[in-house]
């Protein structure tokens, strides 16, 4: 799925070039809020592809760009707006009301309100801590894995991994990102941290 264009109709407003892995494109992100929503994503196993300012709405003579369109595995689709809470204010939710109206009887998907309150600031920071390891290829060493515990310590995987041939501590930080092994994401992960073979 393609992102739009970097748009030039706001100079004033930000734009964050945001590589998708699980895209496999950029996507262009109009708030740090955005990409925030963006990175839980790319985490979000299921969701199958997305894209940021899909496309656009005339709402009672009102155009209107959705911040993100999400495809999911199971089939179904939503729009996203992404909007700090602050500016949920009571003319806000009424525009909201009335965009889901429109975006609903023209095509059946739902439009969902996201704010910075929907976000754990510990899964973000582990989020991004693990994200710059997705692109790093671990198909050599995937097979391998298997002989190791369902259950082990972050510390003793990155032992483990590092006896590999052709491997590093960075290809443990890999197999966490791409979630071979998963963890609690509202704690920090750390050394000790347990995890559990997908």
């Amino acid at each position: 799925m393609q992102g739009k264009r970097k748009s030039l109709k706001h100079r004033s407003k930000h734009v964050i070039n945001f590589y998708s892995v699980k895209n496999r494109c950029h996507i262009w992100c109009e708030s740090f809020l955005e990409r925030t929503f963006a990175l839980y994503q790319e985490f979000d196993e299921a969701v199958d592809c997305y894209a940021s300012q899909p496309e656009y709405f005339n709402v009672f003579g009102a155009r209107y760009t959705p911040d993100f369109l999400i495809h999911y595995k199971s089939g179904y689709a939503e729009y996203a707006e992404v909007k700090h809470s602050s500016f949920m204010r009571d003319d806000f939710s009424a525009k909201h009301e009335r965009r889901k109206q429109v975006i609903h009887a023209i095509n059946k998907h739902d439009l969902q309100l996201v704010s910075e309150l929907d976000f754990n600031s510990v899964q973000t920071a582990n989020y991004e801590l693990l994200y710059p390891y997705k692109q790093l290829d671990i198909s050599t060493i995937r097979s391998e894995i298997d002989y190791l515990p369902k259950r082990i310590p972050f510390a003793k995987l990155e032992c483990a991994v590092k006896k590999l041939v052709g491997a590093n501590s960075a290809h443990a930080w890999a197999l966490v990102a791409n979630q071979f092994f998963l963890f609690d994401t509202s704690q920090p992960l750390r050394p000790e941290t347990k995890l559990m073979r997908a």
